[in-house]
């Protein structure tokens, strides 16, 4: 199962009864404990588990638990990767309920984590998690950009990769400017897109940011917005338009995430890999583009197309794809368990027998960039725009 068949309504209006009663359908059987990611990270002890926060939130909803500074711990020690909800045989929406737990944990004030703390406090003062000025957020672009004011399509940069990781952002914005394609650019004006801050349970810091994207995105009349990062374009694919409802604003526009534009205009023939790219590759799904948005054929659609590009697969890949460490503000507050994470899964890349390691998520592609340094791998890194982007020029 994904994250998309639960987004029929805001965690925070699900009643209690309801919360309760999901739980309830828990069959036990952990799968969920075997497929998780962080549970290896709990010393071997149950209550780390999926299974056991299932239950504690049983007994918290029906008044015979309370919330104590451990559970507050284990129920931030996740990803939101979402693979205890593609095992869950009941189809319990696991992922809404950590998520709903811990926007309860910061209205009683027992959360969130330090450094999610410091997240939600820069992103309310600056408008992102890095506590960069606006005025940088435009740095990634090149010369030879030429975003115009208005346009149907409007390319969201996101914080990750308009501050950290530039080049997938970079290719995008290439790839477009040389087809031709006009597309708009708020840049100095976009704000988080509040992923980071729902995922942790800053839901106060995220009403702000998502409002004022919102009134910024009705004023640029754009028909579509693209996105290089998983959590940006799952965010806005499936929470902003309860937020938008909820709000009484618009929000009547198609989200991409920057795969699904490559493959349409490759598709449309507009977009033509001809030079020959000789490398062998494994492509890693990262969760909140692969498991969220079920976006599995896209990267590989797009590899296929490119000349020369041999793809060899890990054993754990689509829907079974292993976390990164990234999401769910994991890396922020528990570093060297993600670190942890990265390594195990560049490891699995390894023993493929590929040259490269190829992703499509800034999270993703900053965790492994310092996975293959700490572990001294024979592997290059990639993002899979780079490659395309070499075949087409």
């Amino acid at each position: 199962m994904s994250t998309r068949g639960h987004s029929g309504r805001l965690l925070e209006e699900r009643a209690p009864k309801e919360l309760s009663d999901t739980s309830h359908t828990c069959a036990r059987c952990g799968f969920c404990k075997i497929v998780c990611p962080t549970h290896p990270f709990g010393g071997g002890f149950e209550t780390f588990s999926p299974r056991a926060k299932i239950h504690f939130l049983k007994d918290y909803y029906e008044g015979r638990a309370q919330i104590t500074p451990e559970w507050v711990d284990r129920f931030y020690r996740c990803t939101t990767c979402e693979r205890c909800q593609t095992v869950c045989q009941t189809a319990i929406p696991l992922v809404h309920l950590w998520e709903n737990i811990r926007s309860e944990i910061v209205t009683r004030g027992f959360g969130p984590m330090p450094a999610h703390k410091k997240m939600g406090d820069l992103a309310g003062e600056f408008g992102n998690p890095y506590g960069e000025p606006a005025g940088e957020q435009p740095r990634w672009m090149l010369p030879e950009h030429s975003p115009v004011d208005k346009a149907d399509i409007l390319i969201f940069g996101g914080c990750t990769a308009s501050y950290r990781m530039p080049s997938m952002l970079r290719a995008g914005a290439t790839i477009l400017t040389r087809l031709g394609i006009p597309y708009a650019y708020a840049g100095g004006h976009e704000q988080c897109c509040s992923s980071p801050l729902l995922r942790t349970g800053q839901l106060e810091v995220a009403r702000i940011l998502i409002a004022r994207n919102l009134d910024l995105f009705a004023s640029t009349r754009a028909r579509q917005i693209i996105t290089p990062c998983g959590g940006c374009s799952k965010t806005l694919k499936y929470d902003y338009p309860i937020w938008a409802k909820r709000f009484g604003k618009s929000f009547n526009v198609e989200v991409l995430h920057f795969s699904e534009m490559y493959l349409r205009l490759i598709q449309q023939g507009k977009l033509k890999p001809v030079k020959a790219v000789e490398k062998t590759v494994t492509f890693h799904d990262p969760c909140h583009v692969g498991r969220s948005q079920g976006l599995f054929d896209e990267p590989r659609k797009i590899l296929a197309a490119i000349p020369g590009i041999r793809l060899l697969e890990m054993p754990n890949c689509r829907k079974e794809s292993r976390c990164c460490g990234a999401g769910g503000g994991v890396k922020a507050n528990y570093p060297q368990m993600a670190a942890a994470i990265a390594r195990d899964r560049v490891k699995e890349a390894v023993a493929t027998g590929a040259d490269t390691l190829v992703t499509m998520c800034p999270f993703c592609q900053g965790s492994f960039a310092l996975a293959v340094k700490e572990l001294d791998a024979d592997m290059e890194l990639s993002g899979l725009e780079t490659l395309l982007l070499a075949s087409v020029v």
